[in-house]
């Protein structure tokens, strides 16, 4: 994937790689971010081919690790919708049976009330996954390298091949954490953008990722 910024050649974004476009302008990060994240035309997205995309076809922004990224409230009601999906027929029929028999239960215990009780309809096993609350574990959302690499590996469960979008994962990640998530990265297919925003060039703590710097004179390095 390319993406375009006025005034500079196209940045490429490959797939199982971390590409980080840093500047210590603030109108260039501006631009970037409300470009990635609110579908401006301040950036373009284009095929490697060179056709343009929309930046909802080919990017979901996530952003901030710690400030942005809440996994279960993205990803909760589909990661249900995938386990449903993932059972065999006699998972179905086992679960199902034995929500049959806690209904059983329940309207063997009504007689505790002196009034006629009923369940009128067995719920639907995708309500009942819904009702179970089926979620990622907290622990998970609790220190920025979790995050990330659940986020990874959540997208690469669901299939989902766009562009993931970040933002100063420099704040969060000392280098040996960094290195550990380009390494779940590269057993990926999904191209990874961090945007940061930085007064210095860190190309030595970005040395294995494929770096880009634009300083305040919006000079490319």
């Amino acid at each position: 994937m390319k993406l375009t910024y006025y005034g500079y050649q196209p940045f490429d974004v490959q797939p199982g790689e971390i590409t980080v476009l840093a500047t210590a302008a603030p109108k260039i990060y501006h631009d970037l971010v409300i470009g990635l994240r609110d579908d401006m035309d301040t950036v373009r997205l284009a095929s490697d081919d060179f056709e343009l995309l929309k930046h909802s076809q080919a990017s979901h922004w996530y952003g901030d690790p710690v400030l942005e990224i809440d996994l279960n409230k993205i990803f909760q009601r589909k990661l249900q919708d995938l386990f449903l999906k993932s059972l065999s027929e006699k998972q179905v029929v086992q679960l199902t049976d034995d929500w049959q028999r806690i209904i059983t239960q329940i309207l063997g215990d009504s007689y505790l009330l002196d009034v006629p009780l009923n369940v009128p309809e067995t719920p639907a096993l995708a309500k009942l996954v819904k009702l179970s609350g089926l979620q990622l574990e907290e622990s998970v959302n609790r220190e920025p390298y979790g995050i990330l690499e659940t986020l990874i590996k959540t997208l690469v469960e669901l299939n989902d091949q766009k562009m993931v979008v970040l933002t100063n994962i420099s704040h969060y990640l000392q280098v040996p954490r960094l290195k550990m998530l380009r390494k779940v990265v590269a057993t990926t297919y999904l191209p990874v953008l961090d945007i940061e925003f930085s007064e210095n060039r860190q190309k030595d703590y970005f040395k294995e990722c494929r770096y880009h710097f634009i300083d305040h004179d919006f000079i490319l390095w």
